[in-house]
């Protein structure tokens, strides 16, 4: 399941896959592009994206980390009891709070 979210991460061109798939983990971020005002400021919209994400009342609960100075949001998906649409769902909501993110 962590590689069908990894896939659709990657087929989405606001984000980027930043460390390689392990196990049942994926890290991304919304890509760091010059419009962002440089890597600190993407480091916040990142941070800020983690934040509604966790927000979202019917959503996941995802962490994050630091990597190479980079903001990134992990994804575990760990429990027995997941199946595909709760993966599809969590991407949703990532994708929806980006698009709002993105817009603000």
């Amino acid at each position: 399941m962590a590689e069908a979210f990894e896939k659709m991460v990657k087929a989405d061109e606001r984000f980027e896959v930043i460390a390689d798939r392990k196990f049942a983990l994926v890290c991304f971020r919304l890509r760091s592009h010059d419009k962002f005002g440089g890597n600190k400021a993407a480091n916040q919209l990142n941070q800020h994206l983690l934040e509604e994400v966790n927000a979202a009342t019917a959503g996941p609960y995802m962490s994050s980390a630091n990597v190479g100075g980079m903001f990134i949001l992990r994804c575990a998906i760990g429990s027995t009891l997941t199946e595909d649409h709760h993966i599809r769902d969590a991407w949703k909501v990532v994708q929806d709070q980006a698009t709002i993110v993105l817009r603000n």
